[in-house]
């Protein structure tokens, strides 16, 4: 019978990186003794400065999503070392922030990273790392998300990151009419101040039409602590700094974000932009991901569609273990699916005991899960 270890105190480390600075990043995380690395690829979003080439697409950079479920004693040693590594104090080089696990669970043949393997130690520097940061991920149609990156850059979002994903659930329940519905959808994350979280909540979700059936979903989770440089803004002329270094130094001698609030701008408030729409809003729901080989995807979202889900969006990753060094100093990756479900809380620990058991049924190997607080989601009808 396949048996299942949980574990307490564990969080996602999201690294956010340009192509060739990610290689060297998994390279020098292994060597310090991390179990493994979670790798995606995906691509930022830069809006271009002209008001005519509001009309343009958005300039694409080629970039790496790295994400690492890791102890809570190893977080900040390794979140230490990807700033060292990958220079992320320089602007534009990218962002890392960590998110809490409220539970962790997998099976004995899955690659955990165990405490006490880690073995980086940072003694030249002092990274202060934000601890009022917000993580937004909207899931859209193929070929929207430069849209909403746009209007969430203008919003006061420092930089958007693309991935491409598929989702189910919709397209399944359409009958004949599901070939006007295709699975293939991307997904934009991006990392906001507090204090600009609902401006860019809003705008997202308006330039989305998450409020439309069909349209998309958009939420956010809590950061616990987190850096962000990524670029947002291209332009053919040079500056020694950009808006958003000049906004990070005056927050630093502010000593927070609050001088933002100025009295003395007026905004009009019939303008679009400033109108809140509650309309399917969810509060305190739960985000369900769910980590198996890939051939065990599409047997493993089915079954949570047939036990009441409303969708689920799936990644693949690339799996990069630090026993897979082979000849010529070559590394063999392995592909791992990712099912992500939001749900809500009371459904939370029905469905973790159905999955326990549709593993132990189907002998599926190297299968874990882990939830996080979702504290709002917006999509066309709430989550109950």
């Amino acid at each position: 019978m396949k048996s299942f270890s949980s574990y307490a105190g564990y969080s996602i480390v999201t690294a956010i990186l340009s192509r060739q600075t990610a290689g060297l990043v998994i390279q020098e995380v292994l060597q310090s003794g991390a179990a493994h690395v979670l790798s995606l690829s995906s691509r930022g979003a830069l809006v271009q400065q002209h008001w005519y080439q509001a009309f343009l697409p958005a300039i694409s950079l080629e970039q790496e999503m790295l994400h690492f479920i890791v102890p809570g004693e190893d977080v900040d040693r390794l979140m230490e070392q990807i700033v060292i590594v990958g220079k992320l104090q320089l602007y534009g080089a990218g962002a890392i922030f960590a998110t809490q696990c409220e539970e962790f669970f997998c099976t004995d043949d899955y690659p955990l990273w165990a405490a006490g393997d880690y073995q980086f130690e940072s003694k030249t520097f002092d990274i202060r790392f934000k601890q009022d940061l917000v993580s937004l991920t909207h899931i859209t149609d193929r070929g929207a998300a430069d849209t909403i990156a746009k209007a969430a850059i203008k919003a006061g979002s420092q930089g958007a990151t693309i991935t491409y994903v598929r989702g189910y659930g919709l397209r399944d329940r359409l009958g004949l009419l599901r070939i006007t519905k295709q699975h293939d959808k991307e997904l934009i994350t991006v990392v906001v101040d507090q204090f600009d979280l609902d401006a860019v909540f809003q705008t997202m979700s308006q330039a989305g039409r998450v409020d439309q059936p069909g349209r998309g979903f958009l939420y956010q989770l809590p950061v616990s602590k987190g850096l962000t440089n990524l670029a947002s803004v291209f332009s053919a002329r040079k500056h020694s700094v950009s808006i958003h270094q000049m906004v990070k130094a005056i927050d630093a001698l502010n000593g927070g974000t609050q001088w933002r609030a100025n009295p003395l701008l007026i905004h009009d408030a019939h303008a679009r932009e400033f109108v809140a729409n509650n309309q399917g809003l969810s509060s305190d729901i739960m985000l369900l991901n769910v980590v198996c080989q890939r051939k065990d995807t599409e047997t493993i979202f089915k079954f949570f569609l047939e036990h009441g889900c409303t969708g689920a969006t799936v990644f693949n990753w690339r799996l990069t273990e630090a026993n897979s060094l082979a000849s010529h100093h070559l590394r063999i990756n392995r592909e791992l699916g990712c099912i992500a479900l939001v749900v809500p809380q009371h459904r939370v620990s029905i469905l973790l005991e159905l999955f326990r058991g549709l593993v132990t049924t189907n002998e599926m190997r190297c299968a874990g899960c882990y939830t996080q607080r979702v504290p709002f989601a917006k999509s066309f009808g709430t989550i109950a």
